[in-house]
């Protein structure tokens, strides 16, 4: 007689349940990478702490790949201040740019531009360095080979390679637009795990990513010399 069994891992725990209890430990990993960046943000003074911060948290997640298990708070405190110059003199300009754009955005929603083809033509154009920026921003946090070049050179990377991975460009800026209206909506989300989501996120989707486009890039160079 033939018993049906639920999927289950190496030591009998159901899939369903193995898969809970991996989505529960991530969340508890996000809202200790949160908690974690709001400090060290705070240490920075806030404007020069947010990359510092981020770079660390973007560290932590990396860490945690495969499952690893991550000490938080011993893996980014000496992230952050290892690169809290660094980080800041290549994430800083681009941050800059990024609210400007948010701004203008804000203010032609607003109704400040009355002419409604000049009004679509900046909302456009905010719209498009808005997201442009940001994931430059998401480049150079998320992957420790653009971080460790010179800054002109990360820029360049940062600037050219969102237009080599489309696809995950528009997921990252649509999953942030998503997220961002949910902590809007619901602010306990937002306090516990509204930042280190949205860098897990960012991580997610472009380090390994960008770490293969520059690896095909080195090589191809390689072949052609």
């Amino acid at each position: 007689m033939t018993v049906s069994r639920t999927p289950s891992d190496r030591a009998g725990t159901p899939a369903w349940a193995t898969r809970l209890i991996e989505a529960i430990e991530r969340i508890y990993l996000v809202l200790r990478v949160n908690l974690v960046w709001i400090a060290l943000s705070l240490a920075g003074l806030v404007v020069l702490g947010v990359a510092p911060a981020s770079v660390a948290a973007s560290d932590a997640f990396i860490a945690a790949r495969h499952g690893a298990k991550v000490r938080v708070l011993a893996t980014m405190w000496p992230s952050f201040r290892e690169h809290l110059v660094t980080a800041n003199v290549r994430m800083l300009p681009l941050m800059v740019v990024q609210a400007g754009s948010v701004a203008m955005l804000w203010i032609v929603a607003g109704g400040a531009v009355e002419t409604p083809m000049m009004s679509a033509g900046l909302g456009s154009l905010a719209a498009v360095s808005a997201a442009w920026s940001t994931a430059s921003v998401a480049t150079i946090m998320s992957t420790p080979r653009v971080r460790r070049q010179d800054p002109f050179v990360a820029w360049r990377l940062a600037l050219l390679l969102p237009g080599a991975m489309p696809v995950r460009v528009i997921g990252l800026i649509l999953g942030l637009i998503v997220w961002m209206v949910l902590c809007s909506l619901v602010w306990p989300v937002a306090v516990l795990l509204g930042a280190a989501a949205a860098i897990d996120l960012a991580t997610s989707l472009l380090s390994r990513k960008v770490e293969l486009l520059l690896e095909e890039i080195e090589n191809n160079r390689a072949a052609a010399s």
